[in-house]
């Protein structure tokens, strides 16, 4: 299921547990990141509740993809992002859900540091010229 990294090409280059640790890293999330997390965060969950998984991979990636374009480029985010990519693999890869099985709990709690992980990187993120140009800036 692994497909294009959802930050290549963008732009140029240039210039579970811990809820609480990230509701408090959310809360200093500018506005338009803070939606786009909730929606990835909407997706891992579906996955994990057996929604479609080729539509749900989708629609991660394209709002991966949406953060990558709102953001300069920074290799953090970067690893951040295929982190969660990686994570959502990991969920759509489980074939019969069950909530004993350790290969499932292990992707929860892979899916729940990568979603901290990525809300702590886009706490000091600047907007790129594309959200500057749309006005979407913060």
């Amino acid at each position: 299921m692994l497909g294009p990294d959802p930050c290549e090409g963008q732009h140029p280059a240039s210039a579970g547990p811990g809820v609480g640790t990230v509701v408090a890293a959310r809360s200093r999330v500018p506005e338009p990141l803070r939606a786009a997390l909730d929606r990835i965060e909407q997706g891992l969950a579906g996955l994990m509740q057996g929604a479609d998984k080729r539509e749900t991979m989708h629609a991660l990636r394209s709002t991966l993809s949406d953060i990558c374009a709102l953001t300069e480029r920074d290799p953090r985010i970067q690893r951040a992002v295929k982190r969660v990519v990686s994570a959502g693999e990991r969920l759509a890869g489980l074939e019969t859900p069950s909530l004993r099985s350790r290969a499932e709990s292990a992707a929860r709690r892979a899916a729940a540091r990568a979603i901290e992980g990525l809300a702590a990187v886009l706490v000091d993120t600047r907007p790129s010229r594309i959200a500057t140009s749309l006005g979407r800036g913060w």
